[in-house]
């Protein structure tokens, strides 16, 4: 049952084509930013420990380092990322994962309460040479949430999660 609800939440975050892909503005390498700049995730996604969204990063959050041109060699991407917010035009990030309208999730009681690293639920990202695809399976399973309250002392009560 789980299995199938997670498949109809994959389904309905993605829509119904299921070679559909989510097409990023700009190709994002978590490997560079995280892993060989060790970027902390909170100084992009805003909101990790204060709220219970974590945020995608606006443009100007990728230009506090991409004003000017970053190493010996010129990089087209950081050209495109600088023209793209000369032009003001629109810019965001498409969000691949998202829980059910009906399930409550907050970043900050993860974060900040009970002193989670993003890592334990969203695994090393530092490895992510790309921007994910598909929505990650692991967050959108109630039993993974189940399972990690339970080993944590956290409550499983269904008010907890669903609203």
């Amino acid at each position: 049952m789980t299995r199938l609800l997670v498949t109809l939440g994959v389904v309905g975050v993605l829509g119904c084509g299921a070679d559909e892909q989510p097409q990023q503005p700009l190709p994002f390498s978590h490997a560079i930013h995280a892993g060989a700049e060790a970027i902390a995730c909170t100084d992009c996604h805003a909101g990790a420990e204060t709220e219970a969204g974590a945020g995608l990063p606006a443009l100007g959050t990728c230009m506090r380092c991409h004003m000017r041109p970053r190493g010996q060699q010129p990089n087209p991407r950081e050209q495109t990322l600088r023209t793209l917010a000369a032009q003001g035009g629109p810019f965001r990030w498409v969000q691949v994962t998202r829980n059910e309208g009906h399930v409550y999730f907050s970043h900050r009681a993860h974060v900040a309460f009970a002193k989670m690293t993003c890592e334990g639920c969203h695994g090393d990202v530092r490895t992510w040479a790309a921007s994910p695809t598909q929505p990650n399976a692991d967050l959108l399973s109630m039993s993974a949430c189940m399972d990690c309250h339970r080993e944590r002392g956290a409550s499983n009560e269904c008010l907890t999660c669903h609203r």
